[in-house]
């Protein structure tokens, strides 16, 4: 992806609010010199921000090691353009040295942006490892900074998941095992078994078990963006078409009210929405799982459900809500279907579904 794919990103990133611009370039210039580095940092930032919630760190703290997490890879911009783009067999020694002083570079960097001295340190120690086999200090244990330690987890998740010259991306059962298997070894033992029971939150998904079935790669762009995408625009059209349906219905002053209510509630209760003329504006951060973001969208229709039925009763609801489904694009109705939005419905029997890839 280049930059002006990313400038195409940014005009259609309307889920949360974007990471910072400036970030977003440094993440294109890596991606000129290695494939799927937007993508890989995003995946990281992810999967750390889901290990440091499971660590029940402060929300500030997991804002700061979410973006390390995102430009653990910057020192990758000191390399040659398409350094890594056209490898196909094994690095040479020489360009191995040269690959391995990234983490100091990207330091550095981090440093002279002014960044926290927490995201300096993470980058710096990324790829540390637990046995002490790492570089570049080759540190083992607890002498690994914790931050080291849990971005180093998020990159090796998000590298499993992306595709490598020397192999494919990994399934999701397949990473499981993997990082089951690196526990106690390349990485510490407590903070994968802390992360593995929200893993499952990456795809938005809430078991583990229905990862371990999964043995097809997703594609790492679903997995970075490309699915909260679709989640939100099913949410955000179903929701326009409803307020456009209730306006002919019940009038202009139903509407505003119904909106306002929403607005207050989501502010009241700290739901990252807001309702502003009539649109849904997210405000979530950029490092929400998928997961994060279905739960929201849930509770958001929940709210909605329940106080149309209050006043119009539910089988009217039901009914007219079914309708206004009816009517959405096929592909959003199945992303709705597929992750439970359509609150309305008796929850299937197997209500976890998966990424489509």
């Amino acid at each position: 992806m280049g930059v002006k794919g990313m400038d195409d990103l940014l005009r259609q990133w309307d889920w949360s609010e974007p990471p910072d611009l400036q970030h977003w370039q440094l993440l294109c210039q890596v991606a000129e010199r290695e494939p799927w580095g937007i993508e890989h940092g995003l995946v990281a930032a992810k999967c750390v921000a889901l290990l440091a919630r499971a660590l029940a760190l402060p929300e500030e703290t997991v804002k700061t090691l979410s973006l390390a997490g995102l430009l653990h890879d910057v020192g990758k911009i000191s390399l040659p353009p398409a350094f890594l783009h056209a490898k196909t067999a094994s690095l040479s020694e020489s360009e191995r040295i040269r690959l391995r002083e990234h983490p100091e570079a990207g330091a550095r960097i981090a440093q002279s942006l002014g960044l926290p001295e927490m995201v300096v340190t993470a980058i710096l120690h990324h790829h540390e490892r637990w046995d002490g086999k790492g570089y570049p200090f080759g540190k083992a244990g607890t002498d690994i900074p914790l931050e080291g330690r849990i971005v180093a987890l998020g990159e090796l998740t998000s590298s499993l998941l992306t595709p490598r010259f020397y192999r494919p991306a990994l399934s999701p059962a397949q990473a499981i095992i993997r990082l089951e298997q690196m526990a106690g070894k390349e990485l510490d033992g407590e903070l994968v078994g802390a992360f593995l029971p929200r893993f499952p939150q990456l795809f938005g998904v809430g078991a583990l078990s229905t990862l371990q079935n999964w043995h097809q790669p997703v594609s790492v762009d679903a997995i970075a963006f490309g699915e909260e995408r679709q989640v939100w625009q099913a949410t955000t059209m179903f929701f326009r078409q409803l307020l456009w349906d209730a306006e002919r219905l019940l009038g202009k002053g139903f509407c505003y009210s119904l909106s306002s209510h929403l607005d207050h509630w989501c502010a009241l209760h700290e739901v990252p929405l807001q309702v502003r003329h009539g649109q849904l504006k997210a405000t979530g951060a950029w490092w929400q799982s998928l997961g994060d973001l279905v739960r929201t969208c849930r509770l958001l229709l929940s709210l909605i459900v329940n106080a149309l039925s209050y006043l119009l009763g539910a089988t009217f609801v039901k009914d007219w809500l079914e309708n206004l489904r009816h009517a959405l694009p096929e592909p959003l109705d199945a992303v709705g279907i597929r992750y439970g939005l359509w609150v309305w419905h008796e929850p299937p029997a197997e209500a976890e579904v998966k990424v489509k890839g």
